[in-house]
């Protein structure tokens, strides 16, 4: 998709409704791809800072698991989005992330029955992984007790939009050769995954240092499974400000 580029001066917006405007924008774009989100920031960031609002680069990692499954173990998969932060008073910000990387899901589970004898009986007695593909949204309501530095604690909804979703077998061939099998699952679990998030941050000058735990709250089970199962995800990331922020 190609993008236009308009020069001249924008029109000044009241001091309330551009950094609504601006976090509006930066939760829109999950719909640019990834590469086009790494020049946005980089074209805008500086244009998007204010005194109260900045944005930037978030990156980390997702270590998640699956509530539902006996023995389920962590994955850990890339977090890589942008993050926007908005201080309406003097100790409460609300911040947003769009992470169009953001991949959930847990390892050591007991296989999937598929209906399919063939496939079955080359699954049985292993151990499989599922994964989701997520473009994950965050909304947080923060509470700072020092203006610019120092520790953060927030907590919101969050949404995770799922691109994506398969089942990875590690077997065994009857005489002992390791294969691996795959299935595509993406057509049968639910689109959205919608939870809430609890947030510690530690922000520095130029950059913070977040953790985050989502709780997801929608039965993400695959079709014809008897148990409810919920992702439960712990989130750490580096944010990196684009752009300096003006003196108040």
């Amino acid at each position: 998709m190609q993008a236009l580029a308009r020069t001249g001066s924008l029109p000044a917006m009241r001091p309330l409704r551009a950094p609504l405007a601006l976090l509006a924008l930066a939760l829109l774009v999950p719909a640019v791809p990834a590469r086009a989100q790494v020049l946005i920031g980089y074209l805008l960031g500086d244009k998007l800072s204010t005194p109260t609002f900045n944005m930037g680069f978030e990156v980390g990692a997702n270590f998640s698991t699956i509530q539902g499954f006996d023995d389920a173990e962590r994955t850990t998969r890339t977090a890589f989005g942008l993050f926007a932060d908005w201080r309406y008073s003097e100790h409460f910000h609300l911040g947003g992330s769009v992470l169009p990387f953001a991949g959930r899901g847990a390892g050591h589970l007991a296989p999937a029955q598929t209906g399919d004898p063939a496939f079955d009986s080359q699954t049985a007695g292993h151990r499989m992984e599922r994964s989701f593909d997520y473009v994950e949204l965050s909304a947080l309501l923060k509470w700072a007790p020092k203006r610019e530095e120092g520790i953060r604690v927030g907590t919101g909804p969050s949404l995770g939009i799922v691109t994506g979703a398969r089942d990875r077998y590690a077997t065994v061939t009857p005489s002992g050769t390791p294969y691996t099998l795959e299935r595509d699952i993406g057509g049968h679990v639910p689109g959205v995954d919608f939870g809430v998030s609890f947030e510690a941050e530690w922000r520095l000058p130029m950059l913070s240092i977040a953790a985050r735990y989502t709780e997801g709250l929608t039965d993400m089970r695959l079709d014809g499974e008897p148990e409810a199962s919920h992702t439960r995800v712990l989130t750490g990331t580096g944010r990196i400000y684009l752009g300096k922020k003006p003196s108040p």
